[in-house]
């Protein structure tokens, strides 16, 4: 085995590496503290679980997350598969590899975003719809799109053109007074924020819906949701010009808290 031309001594590489054979979260840590901890480590044990996978203790994730020094970082923990030779098989008893890594916690922005609605879909693909997965392609190719065509985000369908999400983030949607957010049945990334904000009922009762593209003509407020970014409007999906560009109070009244 080489890599970059230099012979290596292991015959075995990650799975994560070799397939996308994994999974991950994103989540903050903020003034010192884990923000929705628990919902994190769940979304890892449903991963682990739906793909047949390892899952490392909780305490030594913890433990190795207390050595982060910065109280302020963006913390990325990966779940593989762990480390094969060739060939897609497995056995049961292969051990999952864990990492961690951390970053500075960006300024999270209230600036309205513009959208255009991306020519690239997602793959329809009930099992792995809403795993956040290490098979990224699909969101690398969204990013290069949304690069070149020079706007902030992209609004993304999937192959039978139904609206899903962002590029890296979730959709809520105003429809006609009444808040929307795309189904994840059949693809997607289920956030959680996403998750916490429809628990919360923070925009009332909003509705978990199949929306077809046509009903952008009918949005007039929208904003986008992850870990990171926080909550963030839209301005403007394609050539439909937001007429609500403002988060709700309540929205933010929640986030805040």
């Amino acid at each position: 085995m080489w890599c970059n031309g230099n012979k290596l001594t292991s015959t075995q590489l990650d799975r994560g590496l070799q397939f996308g054979d994994g999974h991950f979260t994103t989540l903050t840590r903020e003034q010192g503290q884990l923000r929705w901890w628990s919902a994190h480590w769940q979304r890892l044990q449903e991963a682990s679980y739906r793909l047949a996978m390892q899952l490392p203790n909780e305490s030594e994730v913890l433990a190795c997350l207390e050595q982060i020094e910065a109280p302020n970082a963006v913390i990325k923990i990966i779940i593989t598969r762990g480390d094969s030779a060739r060939g897609y098989g497995f056995s049961d008893a292969i051990k999952a590899n864990w990492y961690v890594t951390a970053a500075e916690l960006p300024e999270r922005k209230q600036e309205p975003l513009t959208c255009a609605v991306a020519e690239f879909t997602l793959a329809r693909s009930p099992f792995f719809a809403g795993l956040k997965t290490l098979n990224r392609l699909e969101q690398v190719m969204l990013s290069r799109e949304r690069q070149q065509r020079a706007v902030d985000e992209l609004v993304v369908c999937d192959s039978a053109g139904n609206l899903i999400e962002a590029t890296s983030s979730n959709l809520f949607l105003r429809i006609d007074g009444a808040w929307h957010t795309p189904g994840l049945e059949h693809a997607g990334v289920a956030g959680v924020v996403r998750q916490q904000l429809l628990a919360s009922q923070a925009l009332g009762s909003t509705q978990v819906s199949h929306l077809p593209l046509s009903c952008l003509t009918n949005i007039d407020q929208a904003f986008v949701t992850n870990s990171v970014l926080g909550l963030r409007p839209l301005a403007q999906i394609g050539d439909h010009r937001l007429p609500e560009q403002q988060l709700p109070k309540a929205l933010t009244s929640w986030w805040e808290s």
